[in-house]
């Protein structure tokens, strides 16, 4: 089993993942609805990483198992992943609505790689997806990201320039 202290701190952190994936206007409309949701899904994916002992391996499987249950858990809500997305309640752009706004499949790499911390290798594998096409995700959310906020990004790396708060 892993040292207490450690687990406490990795699920700490899947819950900051966990909540920041779930928050979409289409799918849970409060925060208490998304804490008990996040919750939930918690305790259903961490126990066999718990029983596996390995943190590497654990805190990964945490991840994939959340992120597994989290997409049933969407697929039985009929949320269509696809949809067009809002541009948020009124008060001007903001990277959370933007984020909200996000299909499901860009929200989980963009999350897992800049708040979860996770490399590309081990986002790419949570996802169970090769890497070129997380990649792939990763550009498409921080421009739709950058769309929403109304940063002109060309394709040329000085585009990214004025965008420093999309870069990870």
């Amino acid at each position: 089993m892993p040292h207490t202290r450690e687990w406490a701190d990795d699920a700490n952190g899947l819950r900051r993942f966990g909540l920041a994936l779930v928050r979409d206007e289409r799918l849970v409309l409060d925060d208490s609805a998304a804490a008990r949701l996040v919750d939930k899904l918690i305790r259903q994916s961490c126990v066999a990483p718990i029983a596996q002992g390995a943190r590497a391996a654990g805190r990964a499987a945490a991840y994939a198992r959340f992120v597994q249950l989290y997409r049933r858990h969407v697929r039985r809500m009929a949320l269509d992943e696809d949809a067009a997305w809002s541009e948020g309640s009124g008060r001007g752009p903001s990277v959370v609505s933007g984020m909200r706004a996000l299909p499901l499949e860009l929200r989980e790499a963009l999350l897992l790689v800049s708040l979860a911390r996770f490399t590309h290798q081990e986002a790419a594998q949570a996802l169970d997806i090769p890497l070129s096409r997380l990649i792939e995700r990763l550009e498409r959310a921080r421009c739709r990201l950058a769309a929403h906020m109304g940063v002109d990004i060309d394709a040329s790396a000085a585009g990214w320039a004025g965008a420093a708060h999309l870069r990870v």
